[in-house]
């Protein structure tokens, strides 16, 4: 499952945040637990400063069903059955098999990314990250 939340991580970045593309493996590694310790925002600053990745991992599993949790019911609570599934095959078997999504589910999608990320970071980046997700399933239900 590794391979999916790290290609689809890539494309989602790669289409929405370019420059934080280099960023999937170490946040993937972090969210597996597997790195020894998650980066902290500098003293004084009251934020999280976090690479936009340590954001899109989680909420990509939770959109896949690979994880459990707080933010996988987010990402997951707009989804009709239809849409799970779909989602569950774009995982399991990518390609013109699985897809396209209906411009509906795309819809779907889009507010559980919005919903999953909301108050982690800006309206504007949940917004700009949904649109990268959105595109990152097409290209993964089209094989291209």
């Amino acid at each position: 499952m590794d391979t999916v939340l790290s290609e689809v991580g890539r494309q989602t970045l790669q289409l929405s945040y370019p420059d934080e593309v280099d960023e999937v493996e170490a946040a993937l590694r972090r969210f597996r637990g597997s790195a020894r310790r998650r980066p902290k925002p500098p003293v004084g600053m009251g934020v999280e400063l976090l690479p936009l990745a340590d954001y899109v991992i989680p909420m990509l599993a939770g959109l896949f069903g690979i994880a459990s949790g707080r933010i996988a019911e987010r990402a997951t609570d707009a989804l009709t059955d239809r849409t799970r599934a779909l989602l569950a095959e774009l995982r399991d078997r990518p390609g013109p098999g699985a897809g396209p999504m209906t411009p509906e589910q795309e819809r779907e999608v889009f507010e559980s990314v919005l919903l999953s990320l909301e108050g982690q970071v800006s309206s504007e980046e949940a917004q700009r990250v949904a649109h990268g997700v959105i595109g990152a399933l097409r290209m993964r239900s089209t094989g291209r």
